[in-house]
């Protein structure tokens, strides 16, 4: 069974990349419009993709990548953002950002409704709370991030930083469940622009 989700999400990436070639073509080369968008190997490669999900007939986030491929597997298509990905989730029925996400890499299995996202994952809010770990899951139909891997978070009220292992959140982080808090721990906390202070 196709998610609308995904749907609504192919719909819109292959509509961005078909208008980067209509607006492309009139002023590039052939071997530069065939850039944007190619099928490769049995892949179809999008570069410079910007996708507009949506929930319930709104849209809830944008997401960019400099790269994506699309494979059709015996499972259903995956689709994969191998060199890194950004995401900006807005607050209800407005586009005003309230959280931001950002990996090295991700990947989207269609069957799931699911995003894999790992290295150097970071997302953080509006209010200054980040949360930062080396791999997790973007569940697209609760609306949740979760692993079991270790997680750094900072919150702004109360003030602190917190290791732990394991976690879900919200995507906006205004609800964070810390499965196994590991005391007497420190470390080093990127901040909302994802460098070390």
């Amino acid at each position: 069974m196709i998610s609308r989700k995904f749907y609504n999400i192919i719909t819109i990436a292959v509509t961005s990349i078909s208008s980067c070639f209509f607006m492309a073509s009139c002023e590039n080369n052939i071997n530069e419009v065939k850039a944007l968008s190619s099928r490769e190997g049995g892949i179809d490669v999008g570069k410079e993709v910007e996708i507009y999900i949506s929930t319930s007939g709104r849209i809830s986030a944008k997401l960019m990548a400099p790269l994506m491929n699309k494979y059709l597997l015996d499972s259903g298509k995956m689709i994969e953002f191998p060199k890194t990905i950004k995401v900006d989730f807005f607050k209800d029925s407005s586009t005003e950002v309230e959280s931001k996400l950002s990996a090295n890499y991700a990947r989207f299995i269609e069957a799931d409704s699911k995003v894999f996202l790992r290295d150097n994952v970071v997302v953080y809010n509006v209010l200054g709370d980040t949360l930062w770990c080396n791999e997790m899951v973007w569940d697209q139909q609760t609306g949740k991030f979760h692993t079991d891997k270790g997680v750094i978070v900072k919150q702004h009220a109360p003030l602190s930083k917190v290791w732990g292992k394991g976690f879900e959140a919200d995507q906006n982080l205004k609800d964070i469940k810390i499965i196994d808090v590991q005391s007497n721990s420190f470390a080093i906390l990127s901040d909302s622009t994802g460098t070390n202070p």
